[in-house]
């Protein structure tokens, strides 16, 4: 990395849009076709090799549509496979009409009977396996929780905060400390807490996709957000005592942030 932050000097990605060390947003670039030497957007030719930049763009003006990968984990979707159990039907084989002279079978049930029965076994079951679903769920709602109780859990047992909250949507609230963008991704980060225990630092962080830079671009530190998403637990970091509880997110402040 040859860029360096323009206020407290930290080094970046080339093309990084904020410092992730102190949130300031940098100043645009654009890379040389030819070379690949970073360049301010101004120039008109590369300071490198002198070839002319009027076809290329600036960094920031990248294809909103592109998705770039993130470095938290992927989260794994939950898929919840329902099996219909077959209905148990009982029938009796009803005899002919045919035998020796001077002996009558017994009548034969109606064929409607039957059918009904049948049908009405494959309804209970349906209804069933719906009532199932609903229940275990079909209409679960997301946990609603403050930054700092996160946190909380987190710092008393790691493992019980995943158990409680990973894989699980959330409801998360609290107040923007600073933002910034992930070190091998595009996407941002907002972080709403950080606190220090045992040698170890604890944060909540919410990853918002690079196509949803005006939400984060329209945050400031101390406003209060309103987060909706999937969260992802722990995310293993370089350093061991940096303990990141990142959240994918949906929503925020009811715009949609996915």
């Amino acid at each position: 990395m040859s860029k360096k932050c323009k206020q407290c000097g930290c080094e970046l990605a080339d093309d990084a849009l904020f410092c992730v060390q102190c949130g300031a947003k940098q100043d645009p670039v654009v890379k040389c076709p030819k070379c690949g030497h970073v360049n301010p957007a101004g120039n008109d030719f590369c300071t490198e090799c002198g070839t002319r930049l009027k076809e290329a763009e600036p960094a920031e003006k990248k294809s909103e549509g592109e998705k770039p990968a993130a470095e938290p984990q992927e989260a794994t979707a939950e898929n919840t496979k329902v099996v219909v159990a077959e209905p148990v039907t009982g029938g009796q084989g009803g005899g002919g009409n045919q035998g020796f002279q001077g002996f009558q079978m017994p009548p034969v049930p109606p064929e409607g009977n039957g059918k009904k029965k049948k049908i009405l076994a494959i309804i209970a079951a349906v209804v069933v396996i719906l009532g199932l679903f609903f229940a275990f769920g079909g209409s679960s709602k997301p946990i609603q929780v403050k930054s700092g109780e996160m946190v909380d859990d987190y710092i008393r047992d790691q493992s019980s905060g995943d158990k409680k909250y990973k894989d699980k949507t959330v409801q998360l609230s609290g107040k923007v400390k600073w933002k910034g963008q992930f070190n091998n991704s595009q996407n941002y980060s907002i972080t709403l807490e950080s606190r220090n225990n045992g040698g170890k630092t604890y944060q909540i962080l919410v990853d918002v996709p690079a196509k949803r830079a005006s939400i984060v671009n329209s945050l400031k530190t101390g406003d209060f957000v309103n987060v909706k998403g999937k969260c992802v637990g722990i995310v293993k970091q370089k350093s061991p005592t940096l303990i990141s509880v990142q959240i994918k997110s949906t929503k925020i402040n009811d715009q949609d942030a996915d």
